[in-house]
């Protein structure tokens, strides 16, 4: 190898040291260094896809889990879930262990899909390597890839008309910074507010991330909280839970939703039904979803050539937390 592409002894290490990391290559004391089977283009299909998801716990994926499971199992599939908890450096550990795995295909979600993302290389060698990957929730632009998502932007316009329809002129809004979810559900917030020729007052916007969500919606950050809504009569939030965070926290501080400020959040989940005030809600699909991307990656086992890229357009579900206000 070193006289065939003119390097050293030890590029040509570390090269087969990255090769073995990744699962391309295994060695065998004392007989040498070998091309590893499974991602030989014989390999017997495994019957096994991998699921990788942010959170397992969390409100809409059990939904989005079964909806996937029950697709699988009724086709003789299983099913190998791995969490990344919404960070880089784990989704790329549990990649690279999927990539050693005995795999058929790949439903992912993808960490902070609105940040660059290092983990792009591990996605191509999944097609590299035939392996039919499908992006659920949200995808990553530099990856011509299929996917299965919900219509974020419409969402964000949704939600801000039905304040504006209600009276609500001073609209402010919570969102996610670091996935596209958050990003696009902004975009709808913002161009249904110049839409309706409305100011949008930027300093009372809350942008928050991953690690510092619990922070943010603190008991302790409630002064800089109502500081930022001084001025609002309704809010748009990024989803039900932290909705109902912040009706928790205002409840604190003897403040009533809807009357002294009315929300609406997005996932329509369980959440939005179960707490002291009902939340107005965009839907998400959940179990639809999932039963779509199971049906999906078959599709692409069977047909390389087969693609997806679907938008649900969502709906709004109207309950409790919107006031109407009169002029």
């Amino acid at each position: 190898m070193c006289e065939k592409f003119s390097i050293s002894r030890q590029t040509a290490r570390q090269a087969i040291a990255i090769l073995e990391k990744e699962g391309l290559v295994l060695k065998k004391q004392g007989s040498g260094t070998y091309v590893n089977h499974i991602f030989s283009e014989t390999k017997i299909p495994s019957k096994t896809i991998g699921l990788v998801t942010t959170y397992l716990d969390d409100y809409i994926f059990p939904g989005i889990i079964s909806g996937i499971e029950k697709v699988l199992s009724l086709n003789g599939y299983n099913t190998t879930l791995r969490l990344t908890r919404n960070k880089v450096n784990t989704e790329r550990e549990q990649l690279l262990s999927l990539l050693k795995s005995d795999i058929d295909g790949l439903i992912v979600e993808g960490t902070k899909s609105a940040l660059p993302n290092p983990n792009l290389d591990i996605y191509n060698q999944f097609e590299q390597r035939g392996i039919p990957v499908v992006f659920i929730n949200s995808h990553y632009a530099q990856l011509n890839c299929n996917y299965i998502v919900v219509d974020d932007e419409l969402g964000g316009e949704l939600a801000t008309r039905h304040l504006i329809e209600n009276g609500h002129q001073n609209i402010t809004g919570i969102f996610k910074y670091d996935d596209m979810q958050g990003n696009l559900r902004y975009k709808g917030f913002l161009t249904e507010m110049y839409k309706h020729n409305l100011s949008v007052d930027e300093s009372a916007i809350i942008w928050y991330s991953t690690e510092n969500m619990e922070q943010q919606f603190c008991l302790e950050n409630l002064p800089q909280l109502l500081k930022k809504f001084k001025s609002s009569t309704a809010i748009v939030c990024y989803n039900d839970q932290i909705a109902m965070k912040l009706i928790q926290l205002l409840a604190s501080n003897d403040l009533n939703v809807p009357h002294d400020l009315s929300l609406v959040s997005f996932d329509n989940s369980s959440l939005s039904q179960i707490g002291v005030v009902p939340l107005t809600s965009i839907t998400h699909p959940g179990k639809e979803l999932g039963k779509l991307a199971a049906e999906s990656i078959l599709s692409m086992i069977n047909n390389p050539h087969y693609e997806m890229k679907h938008t649900y357009h969502p709906e709004l579900i109207i309950r409790k937390s919107v006031a109407k206000l009169t002029k």
